[in-house]
This record gives structure tokens, sequence and C-alpha cells, in this order.
């Protein structure tokens, strides 16, 4: 029977998605003194970017709403990021964008990986819905560095899927549903 997930509230996805983004690990909370700020400016000839980063709910609403990501990507993105925290040595430590960044490398890689018809999300596509925040280079190296971190571990069966809502699917507000498929004559 196939079957498929499905989302009673963005709201709660958003939420918890958000959550689980800066949860994964401690990360710098400072912007860099401007001291700092401008000698990067002035070393690489650029303005920092993650500096002018919306807040982390803002930014993956947006990325939610112009991506138009089926619920069953975000909840494979969830999964991920779950195996990511699972991964990570204690002594793992952030940046003040790492949040963005990883939430970004896994609807990539669920998207991708969720793909049949090409549909998949691409690098190009997630640099455009971020404002171009970030490069095309930083959006493939941020895909590499996930799945580096997650060591490949990309498939996900319904199994896991079950398991992950039996814990979490109250909060989310998503089920998994099985559809019945009538043959037709």
């Amino acid at each position: 029977m196939p079957t498929t997930v499905s989302s009673r509230s963005p709201e709660a996805l958003l939420s918890f998605t958000t959550t689980t983004a800066t949860s994964l690990l401690p990360c710098s909370s400072n912007k860099l003194n401007n001291k700092r700020k401008q000698q990067q400016q002035q070393q690489y000839k650029f303005s920092n970017k993650k500096e002018h980063l919306p807040p982390l709910d803002e930014f993956i609403a947006t990325v939610f709403k112009r991506s138009k990501l089926s619920p069953c990507v975000c909840l494979v993105s969830l999964i991920y990021l779950s195996r990511l925290k699972t991964s990570l040595p204690s002594h793992a430590r952030g940046d003040i964008d790492t949040p963005y960044r990883l939430f970004l490398a896994a609807i990539l890689t669920a998207s991708k990986f969720l793909s049949e018809t090409g549909t998949c999300l691409t690098s190009q596509a997630v640099v455009v819905m971020t404002d171009h925040v970030y490069t095309h280079q930083d959006v493939n190296l941020m895909e590499r560095s996930f799945l580096g971190l997650i060591k490949y571990n990309l498939f996900v069966n319904v199994e896991a899927i079950r398991d992950y809502l039996d814990i979490h699917g109250k909060t989310l507000e998503m089920d998994l549903v099985e559809q019945e498929v009538l043959d037709q004559l």
C-alpha cells in the first residue's frame, strides 16, 4: 500500500523544525564585533552575509513557502537532523549561521533522496530561495559536509518514519497515511 505523510499544521512543522535546527549543537549567538568585522571585510572584500540573516523561524518559513516542499521531504529532513545530532561529538560547536546551513543541507538532501522524477531541489534553487545569502559553492559544501556528518546514512523507510512520528507526531501534527490503490480495469 502506498504511504504518504500528512501535515495538519504548517505552523507546528515550522516551529518544530526551528527548534530542531537550533538545538543540534551550541552555536555562537554573538555577531562579530565591529573591529573583527571590519578586518574581515577588508581582508576578504565582501560583506558578512551571516550578519544579515533573518531570524531562523522566518528563514525556514520563507524556504518552506518558496520551495513548496512536501510534508514527507520535511519529515525526512528532520530524521536526517536527528541522525546528525546523535553522531556529533559532544565538543562540537557551530557558528551563528550553523542552524541555517544544517537546515538547508537537510532539506536539499531529503529532497534529492525522495525525488523520483527530477523534481528535487538543486543547490542553485536554494541559492535563489535564500536571496543569495549563500553561494552555489556554499550550498554544495553544506551538502557534502552534511552527508559526511551523517555518514551517508540516507535510507529512510516507512518504519523509520512511523518510529519518528510515534515520538514526535503529536507535536508536529503529522500523520502517516496509507492509501489504498484501486486496480482499474
